[in-house]
C-alpha cells in the first residue's frame, strides 16, 4: 500500500510505500533505488525505464497498444475474438534473440490485457486491466493484475488504484525524491 508518483520532467517514477514495512522506491533510468529510514537500502539495475512504463503510455494517449507502436515491435497480426480485438506484435530482428511477441487484448478501445512471451514462445508475463479511471481526459486502469510466470510456480500482484491526480504543481520534492548516497 502506499502512491505512486511520475514526473516526466524529472523521468523518475517514485512509490512510497507504506505496507508491509515503510520504504521509497524510486526508478531513474534503469536504476531501482530502495530507500529505507532515509538510507539507500539496495541499488539495482532493472530492465525498464520510466519513460517505459503504463504511467508515461497513459499521458502519451498510447496506453491502447502499450506504448509498442514507438517501440521496436513491429505489428503482426490483427483479429477479432468474440468482442475483443488482439494484436501480435513482434520484435525486430535486433531483438528477437532476446525477446519474443507481445499480445495485446482490447475491448471497446480499451487495454484489457498484454502477454508477454519468450523468444521460445513460452509465457513470460500477463496483465490484466480493469476498471478505467478518466481524470482530465486521461484514463488510467484502476486495477491491474500481473501474472509473472517462473520455474516452480507463478507469482501474481495486484495494484489498485484511485485518487488520480494529473498535473499536480504542488510539492516537486516529492516527485523529485532525493535519492541518499549509499
Amino acid at each position: 500500500m502506499g502512491s505512486v508518483l511520475y514526473d516526466r520532467t524529472f523521468n523518475k517514477l517514485v512509490y512510497h510505500v507504506n505496507f508491509p514495512e515503510k520504504e521509497d522506491w524510486v526508478i531513474v533510468d534503469t536504476v531501482f533505488n530502495r530507500i529505507a529510514k532515509g538510507k539507500l537500502v539496495s541499488r539495482q539495475v532493472v530492465p525498464m525505464l520510466p519513460s517505459s512504463t503504463i504511467f508515461e503510455f497513459a499521458l502519451q494517449n498510447n496506453l491502447n497498444n502499450f506504448g509498442l507502436e514507438k517501440s521496436y515491435y513491429i505489428l503482426n497480426k490483427v483479429e477479432k475474438s468474440g468482442d475483443m480485438v488482439l494484436t501480435t506484435w513482434l520484435p525486430d530482428k535486433r531483438m528477437a534473440k532476446v525477446t519474443g511477441k507481445i499480445i495485446v487484448s482490447k475491448k471497446d478501445g480499451r487495454l484489457v490485457g498484454v502477454a508477454f512471451y519468450t523468444p521460445k514462445n513460452e509465457l513470460v508475463k500477463k496483465q490484466i486491466f480493469k476498471g478505467y479511471l478518466k481524470v482530465s481526459g486521461i484514463e488510467f486502469p484502476s486495477e491491474i493484475i500481473e501474472t509473472l510466470y517462473k520455474l516452480g510456480g507463478k507469482e501474481t500482484k495486484i495494484s489498485t488504484f484511485k485518487n488520480l491526480r494529473i498535473n499536480e504543481l504542488k510539492d516537486d520534492t516529492l516527485y523529485n525524491f532525493p535519492i541518499p548516497a549509499k
